[in-house]
């Protein structure tokens, strides 16, 4: 072992973010990015230049209650000590919620057995400009029982090449998913609560929007079972806007980061 990996401890850190202003979650060139924010805040309090990986990765305008990334820390930090820390330094549309050390080969994205996401919807008919960043509210009546019915053909492990958009090839299009749930115990809001081992890009909002347009009777229900077989719909699936989407959970040895009800 070097002197330098010596005088480093690896360190699992839980975050929640606003993903508004973000063009999501990983390090892109030239725009604002989750990770370009966290590791610049912990360069800044470590005197050099520090990588994070991230459990998983959410979209421009998605937000997260249960991000969990991984790095190298000098082990001068005591883990509450650099929580308080960079909580103080990051930008107000990041919380840190927790930092605690792990094994020097963990990963938060190769390690992680399940995620969990949800999507909020402010049901009814009237819509509501001022929650437009941060749940979707199409101005149609939905069919609780109809979206029920959606949710339930999910489940399974099958390839979901038709709710994604192109350009995943080398990583395939299946997808196990262990539950998906629309819950409705709280009026107005209606919330659509999906675990899987992995999800494709837009996936989650493809299965909300083309379901919600299902469920106010502006596509015939039998697209759903079709697009789920692999088969062409009578047109292209539709996504729900990315700001009523939460990353709320990464699960890892049986054990879930977080609570999904944290938000709301």
């Amino acid at each position: 072992m070097s002197a330098s990996a010596a005088s480093a401890a690896r360190l699992l850190a839980t975050i929640e973010y606003d993903g508004t202003s973000f063009h999501g979650s990983q390090l892109q060139p030239g725009v604002r990015t989750v990770q370009r924010e966290v590791e610049a805040a912990l360069s800044r309090l470590f005197d050099r230049r520090t990588r994070i990986d991230l459990a998983g990765r959410t979209d421009a305008g998605v937000h997260a209650t249960a991000q969990e990334i991984a790095f190298a820390a000098p082990r001068r930090w005591d883990a509450d000590e650099l929580a308080r820390a960079l909580g103080a330094v990051l930008p107000d549309d990041i919380g840190v919620r927790r930092v605690r050390e792990t094994a020097a080969d963990f990963h938060p994205r190769f390690d992680a057995e399940a995620r969990r996401y949800r999507y909020a919807i402010a049901a009814g008919a009237r819509r509501r400009p001022f929650l437009r960043d941060r749940c979707w509210s199409p101005g149609w009546p939905l069919d609780p029982e109809a979206l029920a019915r959606l949710a339930a053909a999910i489940s399974g492990e099958r390839s979901f090449e038709r709710f994604a958009r192109a350009g995943q090839p080398e990583r395939g299009t299946r997808c196990r998913v262990g539950s998906a749930i629309w819950l409705f115990d709280r009026p107005p809001f209606a919330f659509f609560e999906i675990i899987a081992d992995r999800f494709l890009h837009h996936m989650v909002r493809y299965l909300v929007g083309t379901s919600v347009e299902i469920a106010a009777g502006r596509r015939p229900f039998d697209d759903f079972e079709r697009l789920l077989a692999g088969e062409a719909g009578s047109r292209p699936v539709f996504p729900a806007p990315p700001g009523g989407l939460y990353l709320t959970g990464v699960r890892y040895a049986g054990e879930w980061n977080s609570d999904p009800d944290l938000l709301w």
